[in-house]
């Protein structure tokens, strides 16, 4: 396996895409746990400064225990940090040792310092967040904070856990703080800071925007999802605003969370039509 040198050179490799947008890449690819190869290279690469944050829009919370210890890992490997290993050794980790249904993948970027904290948008369908009490302690004694909220329209509402910044309970502070979004010293209109201190990384898993129907799964149509995420100004503004302040943005077409692959097309043609300007060249999708 060839070193990659840039995140373009993803698209080197079986399933997955890597397309400029303005002044950073989407990298698409089809299983979630996929997203650890991109969050190794961009480290590798150094990409930020460091560790990132992830939001990340899920149906699920892909929290599962991986039962996995770094130490273990890096002492098979040969290797004292993960930055020594190379991409063969944790591309096949990745493949064969994580959970092919994609739900461990989370707590095992965070036992091997490619995630910080995680936030993940619209998850109803797991409880594995709160089963760990919201938080999960890697082998080397780092605590990562897990955290669940709503869609953007009821979070960033007046009453939302983003939008209302009266809420003093430590989760939604927390919250707020890992977007570094309202918090008492923002008084800018758009209510974030105004430098990105916490570097994060910006995840769409397509099954977010589905919903179900006689026991089969569809893609939203896509006047909900303009209702929800285009049509509502404050939404509209605050995704943008993440698009933006993002170090690299990933995508999980995820086809068989979907209802299949022309399903998990029409949400990636959302995506592109309202909030990538086209880049991911999906115009023929309607």
């Amino acid at each position: 396996m060839q070193q990659i040198t840039s995140i373009y050179g993803l698209s080197m490799h079986t399933n997955i895409e890597a397309h400029r947008f303005d002044d950073k890449y989407i990298v698409l690819y089809d299983d979630h746990r996929s997203i650890l190869n991109v969050l190794f290279e961009a480290k590798r690469l150094g990409l930020y400064n460091k560790t990132p944050n992830l939001i990340f829009f899920d149906h699920h919370d892909d929290a599962c225990n991986p039962n996995i210890c770094s130490k273990d890992l890096f002492k098979k490997w040969g290797v004292d940090t993960i930055e020594q290993v190379s991409s063969r050794d944790f591309w096949a980790f990745v493949e064969f040792d994580l959970n092919g249904l994609d739900d461990d993948w989370l707590l095992a970027g965070m036992e091997l310092d490619l995630i910080n904290h995680a936030v993940v948008i619209g998850q109803t369908k797991n409880t594995n967040m709160r089963s760990h009490n919201n938080k999960y302690v890697s082998s080397n004694e780092i605590e990562h904070k897990l955290y669940e909220i709503s869609h953007l329209n009821l979070s960033i509402g007046s009453r939302g856990c983003l939008g209302d910044n009266v809420i003093k309970e430590p989760y939604y502070n927390d919250v707020r703080d890992i977007f570094e979004y309202n918090q008492p010293s923002y008084e800018r209109y758009d209510r974030f800071s105004q430098e990105v201190t916490n570097p994060f990384v910006l995840d769409f898993d397509l099954d977010c925007f589905t919903t179900e129907c006689e026991d089969r799964t569809f893609a939203w149509p896509e006047e909900i999802f303009k209702e929800k995420y285009v049509e509502n100004d404050d939404v509209y503004l605050f995704m943008n605003r993440l698009l933006k302040r993002s170090s690299i943005i990933t995508i999980c077409r995820e086809p068989s969370c979907c209802g299949g692959i022309g399903e998990s097309n029409k949400i990636l043609w959302y995506l592109d039509n309202y909030f990538f300007d086209g880049r991911l060249k999906t115009n023929c999708i309607q």
